[in-house]
Protein backbone atom coordinates (compact mmCIF):
# COMPACT_ATOMS: atom_id res chain seq x y z
CA UNK A 1 0.00 0.00 0.00
CA UNK A 2 2.88 2.39 0.79
CA UNK A 3 4.39 1.57 -2.58
CA UNK A 4 1.15 2.46 -4.37
CA UNK A 5 0.80 5.78 -2.52
CA UNK A 6 4.44 6.65 -3.25
CA UNK A 7 4.02 5.87 -6.95
CA UNK A 8 0.81 7.91 -7.07
CA UNK A 9 2.52 10.89 -5.42
CA UNK A 10 5.48 10.62 -7.80
CA UNK A 11 3.15 10.40 -10.81
CA UNK A 12 1.18 13.46 -9.72
CA UNK A 13 4.44 15.31 -8.95
CA UNK A 14 5.73 14.62 -12.45
CA UNK A 15 2.49 15.76 -14.08
CA UNK A 16 2.41 18.93 -11.96
CA UNK A 17 6.04 19.91 -12.56
CA UNK A 18 5.99 19.16 -16.31
CA UNK A 19 2.78 21.16 -16.75
CA UNK A 20 4.15 24.03 -14.68
CA UNK A 21 7.49 23.92 -16.53
CA UNK A 22 5.72 24.02 -19.88
CA UNK A 23 3.66 26.98 -18.74
CA UNK A 24 6.63 28.95 -17.33
CA UNK A 25 9.25 28.04 -19.93
CA UNK A 26 12.87 27.29 -19.08
CA UNK A 27 13.75 30.86 -18.16
CA UNK A 28 10.81 31.07 -15.79
CA UNK A 29 11.85 27.79 -14.22
CA UNK A 30 15.42 29.00 -13.76
CA UNK A 31 14.17 32.18 -12.12
CA UNK A 32 11.90 30.13 -9.84
CA UNK A 33 14.74 27.82 -8.80
CA UNK A 34 17.08 30.77 -8.23
CA UNK A 35 14.45 32.55 -6.13
CA UNK A 36 13.89 29.44 -4.02
CA UNK A 37 17.60 28.98 -3.45
CA UNK A 38 18.04 32.62 -2.43
CA UNK A 39 15.07 32.34 -0.07
CA UNK A 40 16.58 29.26 1.61
CA UNK A 41 19.94 31.00 2.02
CA UNK A 42 18.21 34.07 3.47
CA UNK A 43 16.32 31.95 5.99
CA UNK A 44 19.55 30.19 6.99
CA UNK A 45 21.35 33.52 7.41
CA UNK A 46 18.50 34.98 9.47
CA UNK A 47 18.45 31.92 11.73
CA UNK A 48 22.23 32.13 12.11
CA UNK A 49 21.91 35.84 12.95
CA UNK A 50 19.29 35.08 15.60
CA UNK A 51 21.48 32.43 17.21
CA UNK A 52 24.48 34.78 17.15
CA UNK A 53 22.38 37.45 18.90
CA UNK A 54 21.44 34.95 21.59
CA UNK A 55 25.09 33.94 21.96
CA UNK A 56 26.11 37.62 21.98
CA UNK A 57 28.51 37.07 19.08
CA UNK A 58 28.57 40.49 17.47
CA UNK A 59 31.12 39.56 14.81
CA UNK A 60 28.96 36.67 13.53
CA UNK A 61 25.93 38.96 13.51
CA UNK A 62 27.84 41.54 11.48
CA UNK A 63 28.89 38.90 8.96
CA UNK A 64 25.27 37.71 8.64
CA UNK A 65 23.97 41.24 8.04
CA UNK A 66 26.65 41.94 5.43
CA UNK A 67 25.93 38.61 3.75
CA UNK A 68 22.20 39.39 3.64
CA UNK A 69 22.86 42.80 2.09
CA UNK A 70 25.23 41.29 -0.50
CA UNK A 71 22.78 38.49 -1.28
CA UNK A 72 19.99 41.02 -1.80
CA UNK A 73 22.19 43.09 -4.09
CA UNK A 74 23.25 40.08 -6.17
CA UNK A 75 19.63 38.92 -6.42
CA UNK A 76 18.55 42.36 -7.60
CA UNK A 77 21.29 42.35 -10.25
CA UNK A 78 20.19 38.88 -11.38
CA UNK A 79 16.62 40.14 -11.53
CA UNK A 80 17.71 42.99 -13.78
CA UNK A 81 19.54 40.52 -16.03
CA UNK A 82 16.67 38.01 -16.24
CA UNK A 83 13.94 40.58 -17.00
CA UNK A 84 15.04 41.21 -20.64
CA UNK A 85 15.79 37.51 -21.14
CA UNK A 86 12.27 36.63 -19.99
CA UNK A 87 10.88 39.22 -22.41
CA UNK A 88 12.99 37.73 -25.20
CA UNK A 89 11.65 34.25 -24.48
CA UNK A 90 8.10 35.43 -25.28
CA UNK A 91 8.96 36.03 -28.95
CA UNK A 92 6.97 33.55 -31.02
CA UNK A 93 10.09 32.21 -32.72
CA UNK A 94 11.57 31.04 -29.40
CA UNK A 95 8.37 30.44 -27.44
CA UNK A 96 7.78 26.79 -28.45
CA UNK A 97 11.40 25.84 -27.80
CA UNK A 98 11.34 27.71 -24.49
CA UNK A 99 8.19 25.88 -23.37
CA UNK A 100 9.54 22.47 -24.40
CA UNK A 101 12.78 23.05 -22.48
CA UNK A 102 10.68 24.26 -19.56
CA UNK A 103 8.82 20.93 -19.57
CA UNK A 104 12.16 19.09 -19.56
CA UNK A 105 13.35 21.28 -16.66
CA UNK A 106 10.10 20.51 -14.84
CA UNK A 107 10.75 16.78 -15.30
CA UNK A 108 14.26 17.21 -13.88
CA UNK A 109 12.84 19.08 -10.89
CA UNK A 110 10.37 16.25 -10.37
CA UNK A 111 13.26 13.75 -10.41
CA UNK A 112 15.13 15.76 -7.77
CA UNK A 113 12.00 16.12 -5.61
CA UNK A 114 11.31 12.38 -5.94
CA UNK A 115 14.84 11.60 -4.79
CA UNK A 116 14.49 13.94 -1.83
CA UNK A 117 11.12 12.41 -0.93
CA UNK A 118 12.56 8.89 -1.15
CA UNK A 119 15.56 9.89 0.99
CA UNK A 120 13.33 11.62 3.57
CA UNK A 121 11.01 8.61 3.82
CA UNK A 122 14.00 6.31 4.26
CA UNK A 123 15.40 8.61 6.94
CA UNK A 124 12.11 8.50 8.85
CA UNK A 125 11.99 4.71 8.55
CA UNK A 126 9.34 4.25 5.85
CA UNK A 127 10.94 2.07 3.19
CA UNK A 128 9.10 2.25 -0.11
CA UNK A 129 11.03 -0.35 -2.12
Amino acid sequence: MVKFIFILIVFLLFIWRIKRGFHNGIMGEIVTILSGAVALVCVALILFAITSVMARAVSALTVCIIALILLGTVFKICSLIFRPVLALSNISLFEGFNKMLGAVMGALEACVLTGLLYYALGYVGVYVF
